[in-house]
């Protein structure tokens, strides 16, 4: 087994924890829902889905609050998969949003618990493909990236209801003012609220929301992001947006179900009305 031998540091946090080198011609391609093997080994996938199994069970035995922000040195074990697959290629193959994906494999930056965990879920899911593209049977299980396709089946099959949004100005957002630093920031959670909302694995009578209205909610999230992106911003469709997320967020505490989503939510509202008040 072989570490990191730029990282020193890194082998102590992780006391001695092995990474898994792939082939750097690694070839990613699909065949259907088959997913060809970038060019992991059986045994380095399974060192892999073993490091992500342990930096799971640390994170859930440690019941943390949904707010609650981890350094990622605390799952030492996964940063060493996120950082192979970064140097391979294949870290975008998870459909994480980068904003997410640059601190997975970053072990100074620190995120919310929940979302650590999401992005864990479904790393093991997709390791686990590949698994099974080892296998002589030919099956595959159940992963993210096919839930993906059924969020995105869904919307299409039905999008969201049209949105009345009263449009009162476009401003222009300077660089370097203090709007476009919390654009920065609420780009952020509104990628950390997608990929929760991607990642549930409670079936629908049990979730916060049903299959439909979750893919409604990521559409309208996206486009937010997308309008953000944008030198000039609406205040009335940011209104809008803020007004939606507390809304699924109060869902999701009067039911009890996907709280940490909530949380995500709360804070996209809040950080919302404040860049529409720095707007004015």
């Amino acid at each position: 087994m072989r570490v990191y031998q730029q990282q020193p540091f890194y082998r102590h946090l992780a006391d001695s924890t092995s990474v898994c080198h792939a082939p750097k011609n690694y070839n990613q391609c699909h065949h259907g829902n088959r997913l060809i093997d970038p060019g992991f080994s059986l045994e380095e996938i399974h060192e892999m889905l073993d490091g992500i199994e342990r930096s799971l069970s640390r994170l859930k035995a440690a019941n943390l609050p949904h707010d609650k922000h981890m350094p990622m040195a605390y799952i030492p074990e996964a940063v060493s998969v996120f950082m192979e697959f970064d140097m391979n290629g294949v870290l975008p193959n998870l459909g994480i949003n980068p904003s997410v994906a640059n601190k997975l494999k970053n072990i100074d930056a620190r995120l919310r618990a929940p979302v650590m965990i999401a992005a864990l879920a479904r790393t093991r899911s997709y390791l686990r493909r590949l698994e099974s593209e080892h296998g002589s049977d030919g099956s595959s299980p159940e992963h993210e990236a096919n839930q993906d396709n059924l969020i995105q089946e869904l919307a299409d099959a039905h999008p969201p209801q049209p949105i009345q949004v009263w449009t009162e100005q476009w401003v222009y957002v300077k660089r370097g003012s203090r709007a476009k630093e919390i654009i920065v920031a609420i780009s952020e959670l509104l990628d950390e609220a997608v990929l929760l909302a991607k990642t549930t694995n409670l079936p629908e009578d049990q979730a916060a929301l049903t299959d439909i209205e979750r893919a409604q909610l990521i559409a309208i999230l996206e486009t937010t992001l997308s309008v953000l992106k944008a030198p000039m911003v609406e205040p009335g469709l940011l209104k809008k947006t803020a007004s939606i997320a507390k809304e699924v967020a109060q869902r999701t505490a009067k039911k009890k179900a996907e709280e940490a989503l909530g949380t995500g939510l709360e804070h996209v509202a809040k950080r919302i009305l404040e860049l529409i008040a720095s707007l004015m």
